[in-house]
């Protein structure tokens, strides 16, 4: 079981910041590693970067988002823009990535700012909108320096339900 928290220490925004470097390969995302890079200065100073731990205390995954959205140059606080969520290779799959999920659509619930929506951008794909179209609505498709982007928004309530038809 992996146990997040916010990186709100420099001791675990390097912890956190080292995972991605060690793992700058298999991130997942589209994106240049300048901008990965760059995409984490945000959630890091106003607390939107979380770091997982396992079991024995070492640092496996991390959650960086933002709250506001590009957008609208991050006025509206009521969305929050997620730009990565990274899992070692062997907790890529299945309960993890759903505790992840849960807890982030709990934390945002709880958050003072009062969360109404999660935006994210992901890889023009069918099987990719297959599996966002699960708990997130498609809204347009974005040119970006990376390629086509797709752009999903949903509910952290509609992330907690959907998270919900699993757990056992």
């Amino acid at each position: 079981m992996i146990r997040w928290s916010v990186a709100a220490n420099e001791r675990d925004k390097e912890l956190g910041a080292r995972l991605l470097c060690r793992n700058a390969e298999e991130l997942g995302v589209p994106y240049s590693w300048v901008t990965v890079m760059s995409s984490l200065i945000y959630p890091m100073e106003d607390n939107g970067f979380m770091i997982g731990r396992d079991d024995s205390g070492r640092v496996v995954a991390a959650l960086a988002y933002t709250l506001g959205t590009m957008e609208d140059s991050y006025a509206d606080r009521s969305r929050v823009e997620v730009h990565l969520l990274f899992f070692e290779r062997r907790l890529r799959r299945g309960r993890p990535l759903l505790q992840a999920m849960s807890m982030a659509a709990e934390h945002w619930l709880e958050l003072a700012a009062g969360v109404r929506e999660v935006v994210f951008f992901a890889p023009v794909a069918k099987e990719s909108r297959r599996l966002y179209g699960k708990f997130a609505q498609w809204q347009y498709m974005s040119e970006q320096p990376c390629g086509q982007l797709d752009f999903y928004a949903t509910t952290p309530e509609r992330v907690l339900e959907f998270t919900e038809r699993f757990r056992t």
